[in-house]
């Protein structure tokens, strides 16, 4: 029987610590770029999550400025209709006004209601309040002004008084 020099039984041992190391490296490079994949997998997947979180709020954001740009050309400005209701209202020779406002009332598609008395004393005081219904329907910030009725009476000294309710609509000044 030959024998093997042991510079061959060496070689051989080599070899197979050389063979089981690289099997061993391409397992642990097999492991390792699963990892990587399964890694750049997750990565991808919480960017999109992000990118869609980030689309949510801009969306919310532009139904958001839809809402209060809906809102805003539904406002009704009611101090901007007290200043014109209160510019409409007649005056006397003096300077004074011909009725006193004792109620507004109003609602979201710009119908107003003023409840007036004349002022106590005046000489003519359904010629006033012609002069009011004439005054609004004149006014192109107000349309269909209207008074239902009229009702008399005195005040505290006397004095005849008209007291009536005048309905009207306001109309927006065109910008």
């Amino acid at each position: 029987m030959k024998r093997f020099s042991g510079m061959t039984i060496f070689g051989i041992a080599v070899l197979i610590l050389a063979a089981t190391y690289g099997g061993y490296l391409y397992f642990q490079k097999s492991a390792a770029e699963t990892d990587v994949a399964r890694m750049n997998k997750i990565v991808t997947d919480y960017q999109n999550q992000v990118l869609q979180y980030q689309n949510n709020n801009i969306e919310q954001a532009i139904n958001a400025k839809q809402t209060v740009d809906a809102i805003s050309a539904d406002t009704v400005e009611w101090s901007k209709i007290i200043k014109e209701v209160r510019r409409t209202v007649p005056k006397d020779a003096e300077g004074g006004v011909l009725v006193d406002i004792l109620s507004y009332s109003g609602s979201d598609n710009s119908a107003i209601s003023l409840n007036m008395k004349t002022i106590p004393g005046s000489v003519t005081p359904y010629i006033d309040v012609a002069k009011v219904i004439q005054a609004f329907s004149t006014n192109p910030s107000f349309k269909d002004a209207f008074v239902p009725s009229i009702s008399g009476g005195e005040d505290e000294d006397g004095k005849q008084v008209l007291t009536f309710m005048l309905s009207a609509e306001y109309v927006k000044p065109s910008n």
